[in-house]
């Protein structure tokens, strides 16, 4: 394997002594925080994750508000949902988090907020950055669907995501050929999804996308261009084939 030694550029891996690694690793988890938080926050989260029952699930709901920003009544959050910087992460009330979700705030300018009555099925991944990853009320997220909201994801109220939906809203630049295109810099734009749109399954939605209030998106369909209110859309790349409510129906 060819060393990364003198080529300029740092990568994500474990370089270092061990001592040095340990400290980067408390601060991934934390977000910058004390040594103090990262064993309480540690403490916490590993002894309450893996509890089965439906006690558990309402006891976490409870229990992690002394290491999250904050976790409002009545939420519900089912074993081994991992979470990384759980202080920038913000849960309105009656929240659902569904089993082996991941939800990762990044650092410490990073925010996920799931507001009010969200339903996040389960294994779902909701990863933010230096910016903010919202959720508005009474959304449903379904199965193994992917926020990367590095540049910043809204989703509005109402909103019905089918399972795998994704939402990418980074990318790397590579118009470099003398180091990999894993060391070139990020670029990003941000994503909206208004209020009461319907992602069908494994709809992939790009930066700088904004996908209008009452949309339906077909299932498989890659939007990288934003679409107007009541649009019906589907293909890849996605385009507007029809707009909802025109048609009266029986």
């Amino acid at each position: 394997m060819e060393s990364n030694e003198g080529t300029g550029y740092s990568t994500a891996t474990m370089q270092g002594r061990l001592g040095h690694n340990v400290v980067r690793y408390k601060n991934r988890v934390t977000g910058q925080g004390s040594w103090a938080r990262f064993l309480w926050q540690g403490l916490m989260l590993t002894c309450l994750s893996p509890l089965p029952t439906v006690g558990a699930s309402v006891l976490r709901g409870r229990a992690y508000r002394s290491v999250m920003g904050a976790l409002g009544k009545g939420c519900f959050i089912e074993p081994n949902v991992r979470w990384l910087v759980p202080r920038r992460i913000f849960l309105g009330r009656r929240v659902m988090v569904g089993e082996r979700c991941f939800l990762d705030a990044n650092s410490a300018e990073g925010r996920i907020e799931l507001q009010d009555d969200v339903w996040l099925s389960r294994e779902s991944y909701v990863i933010a950055g230096q910016a903010e990853v919202i959720v508005g009320p009474m959304t449903y997220v379904g199965h193994r669907c992917l926020f990367y909201g590095h540049a910043g994801i809204h989703v509005g109220r109402d909103a019905l995501l089918a399972n795998d939906v994704q939402l990418i809203c980074g990318n790397h630049t590579f118009g470099r050929r003398d180091i990999p295109i894993r060391a070139q810099p990020t670029e990003g734009e941000p994503i909206v999804i208004e209020d009461d749109v319907w992602l069908g399954a494994s709809v992939i939605v790009l930066g700088g996308v904004t996908i209008g209030r009452g949309s339906v998106v077909g299932a498989g369909a890659v939007v990288t261009k934003s679409l107007p209110a009541y649009s019906i859309a589907r293909g890849v790349p996605a385009v507007s084939v029809g707009v909802r409510g025109e048609d009266p129906g029986p």
